[in-house]
């Protein structure tokens, strides 16, 4: 029963990340929150692999459709992503050792990410002036707070890079969809990575990932697939229900951890 249900949250979570840039840590780190079937620090492990592998099967599925991306932004980003995941990684890993209880860092991150999500779904649904950054010291800082945000909470970074990419570079929901999920690729590698280098695996339920990874590859095709296939307002209307739906989840898990 825990494999299917797993199944099923990775598989829709890594479609919906990559279809609107959500990333699926997004809805994978609260939905497996609710669970309680792993450690709040296996969950994190489990949703940055989902994203990984999601973000490396979409990214190699946009450049086969011949996707381009702008260089001048994807790099400086993607560069400050990495160095951001190093950084929030360590910061969450010391949040574990300084605090007595798991629950009181779970409540933390779930009333960061309850508010960062309302920013979000206001965000994209007002008219709002966005901007055309070309600066890469700018671009790289932005990248950095982006990638070192989405390793603390655990989320992949999806929803904060679609809103951060429609502001910064006045790209559409549907593109900055794709920007969204390159940049993913690169935090969670750093990220991975630093949990990897300093053995912090050890004891974790790996066999999980014999499912989590199968169904997120799935997902990532199919998600890619449906991104290029769907219209703007589609992508608009999609992502904004989503992150309605994990604000009120999120908004639940913040509540519960502290009460």
């Amino acid at each position: 029963m825990q494999c299917l249900i797993y199944s099923v949250v990775i598989f829709l979570s890594t479609l919906l990340g990559a279809f609107v840039g959500l990333g699926g840590g997004v809805i994978i780190k609260p939905m497996l929150d609710v669970l309680h079937m792993h450690t709040l620090a296996e969950i994190s492990f489990f949703s940055s692999c989902a994203v990984f592998a999601m973000s490396v099967t979409s990214t190699a599925k946009y450049l086969k459709k011949g996707v381009s991306f702008q260089k001048r932004i994807l790099f400086p980003l993607s560069i400050g992503a990495v160095l951001g995941g190093f950084f929030g990684n360590s910061v969450f890993s010391a949040a574990l050792q300084s605090v007595q209880s798991a629950e009181t860092v779970k409540g933390v991150q779930s009333a960061m990410l309850c508010a960062l999500l309302v920013s979000v779904l206001v965000f994209v649904n007002i008219r709002v002036k966005t901007a055309r950054l070309k600066n890469p010291f700018g671009i790289l800082c932005a990248g950095l707070l982006l990638g070192a945000v989405a390793a603390f909470l655990g989320i992949g970074g999806g929803p904060i890079n679609v809103a951060a990419l429609t502001l910064l570079f006045s790209f559409s929901v549907r593109d900055a969809a794709v920007y969204s999920v390159a940049v993913i690729f690169f935090s969670q590698l750093s990220n991975l990575g630093v949990q990897l280098m300093r053995g912090g695996v050890q004891g974790y339920d790996l066999k999980m990932l014999f499912v989590i990874i199968p169904c997120a590859v799935l997902g990532g095709l199919l998600g890619a697939v449906l991104n290029r296939r769907c219209s703007e307002n589609a992508a608009r209307i999609t992502f904004s229900l989503a992150i309605f739906s994990m604000m009120m989840l999120t908004l639940y898990n913040a509540v519960t951890a502290f009460c």
